[in-house]
């Protein structure tokens, strides 16, 4: 019987026909001394995981992970978006919605001290599989216009391992 299960599900891997949101998807860790998981949703042929290529070795990559499983009805979410030259992360953000709305209050690593360590970034066809870590302080910046304050800011230590799906223009 294991066999029989063994072949079936490896005809199914090989075949293409196991849905991207099976794959084992993390975006989870610690914030502001919390353990905190974050969804990446996949809804209607859309996903809050999803990348870019520009050309070039060039790519985009934005990674949205929301509270809540079952929707984008919350606004409490993390954001990772990168850069990418040959491999190479050039620039990233990060952004914590703490709020009902995309507007702040909200945690950025504008003005911070936060870390971002790509481990993989492997691309086949129209996903990508996306792995690393942020680690640091976001700076809480309280309304469009101000300054980030590092000094009411929060600790991050998060991991990610993601399949984003290919955006194209």
């Amino acid at each position: 019987m294991r066999q029989w299960l063994a072949i079936v599900l490896g005809g199914i891997l090989v075949a293409g026909l196991w849905p991207v949101s099976a794959m084992a998807e993390r975006l989870e860790g610690e914030l502001d001394g919390a353990e905190r998981e974050w969804f990446i949703l996949r809804q209607d042929g859309e996903a809050s995981a999803t990348f870019t290529d520009i050309g070039d070795g060039d790519f985009l990559i934005d990674i949205v992970g929301f509270v809540d499983p079952d929707g984008r009805r919350s606004r409490d979410s993390l954001s990772i978006s990168m850069a990418l030259k040959d491999g190479e992360v050039l620039h990233y953000d990060v952004l914590n919605l703490i709020g009902t709305s995309a507007m702040p209050p909200v945690y950025t690593s504008e003005g911070a001290d936060v870390q971002l360590t790509l481990v993989k970034f492997a691309e086949e066809g129209g996903v990508a599989r996306v792995v690393g870590s942020v680690k640091g302080t976001l700076a809480l910046q309280e309304a469009l216009g101000e300054a980030p304050n590092l000094e009411e800011g929060i600790e991050i230590a998060v991991e990610f391992d993601i399949t984003a799906s290919r955006i194209e223009y």
